[in-house]
Formats: structure tokens, C-alpha cells, sequence
């Protein structure tokens, strides 16, 4: 399984190909349509995630050791986001994630291209995402 790193390598390489925010912005909303869906019945208090603009949520299983999530948004681009942020740290270790620095968010300036409270969104689900691997250490 490759590390956060390779997989944040990856991402990078693929965002350069893309000249403007247009091109990044699809990109990122075609990522949604990959996101491992949270079923109906997931979605309520417990894996809501507060904070974000638009109804987002995270569910998070552990498997031998390492932890498996799934998320949904009711806006496109946060399940865009959500999707590009699980796609680095499925497959990992709680103690790698909680200790993610999520530096492909600053590398591709995601949050200067964000609403204010888009922004606040994605700092939403960043921290929950680390709350939830922490309760997993």
C-alpha cells in the first residue's frame, strides 16, 4: 500500500497538469463521483461533520489496524474535497493520519481558491478527520 506521502506525490503531479482553477475546480468535483458513499442511514449527529457550508459527514471503520472512511456532502465541491482528502489517508494508520499535515491543501492553494466559509468547511472535515483517527490510536 503506498504511504500518504506517495499517494499527496501523485495528487500534486496530477493538479500541475491543469493550467487554471477552472480546470482544478472539475478535477476535484469528478473526485466526488469516486467517494465511497455514507448510506442514509449514517448520516445523523454521529458523523455529521459541523462546521461546513453545506451538510457534510465522515464515517470511519477500522480494519486490522488501519482505518477505512467514507464521507458524503451535499454540495458537489465538498464531496469533491472530501473524496481528495480520503483518497490520501484510506488504507493508513490512525497514527499516520493524526499526524497528516494535509501539506497538498497549502501545495495546491486550495484555500485561497475557497469562499470563506467553504474554507471553513474544509478545515471542518481536516480536524474531524483527525479527531476521528486519534479515537482510533
Amino acid at each position: 500500500m503506498k504511504t500518504i506521502k506517495q499517494k499527496e506525490a501523485e495528487l500534486l503531479e496530477d493538479f500541475a497538469m491543469f493550467p487554471d482553477w477552472n480546470d482544478k475546480y472539475n478535477y476535484i468535483m469528478d473526485m466526488g463521483g469516486e467517494l465511497p458513499v455514507i448510506p442514509k442511514e449514517h448520516k445523523n449527529e454521529q458523523t455529521k461533520v459541523e462546521g461546513c457550508q453545506s451538510a457534510s459527514w465522515l464515517k470511519v471503520n477500522k480494519n486490522d489496524g488501519k482505518l477505512y472512511f467514507k464521507g458524503d456532502s451535499e454540495s458537489i465541491l465538498g464531496k469533491g474535497v472530501i473524496s481528495m482528502l480520503l483518497n490520501l489517508i484510506n488504507g493508513q494508520t490512525p497514527e499516520n493520519i493524526a499526524n497528516y499535515d494535509f501539506n497538498l491543501i497549502k501545495e495546491i492553494d486550495l484555500p485561497n481558491h475557497l469562499s470563506p466559509t467553504r474554507k471553513i468547511g474544509l478545515e471542518s472535515v481536516i480536524k474531524r478527520i483527525k479527531e476521528l483517527a486519534k479515537q482510533n490510536i
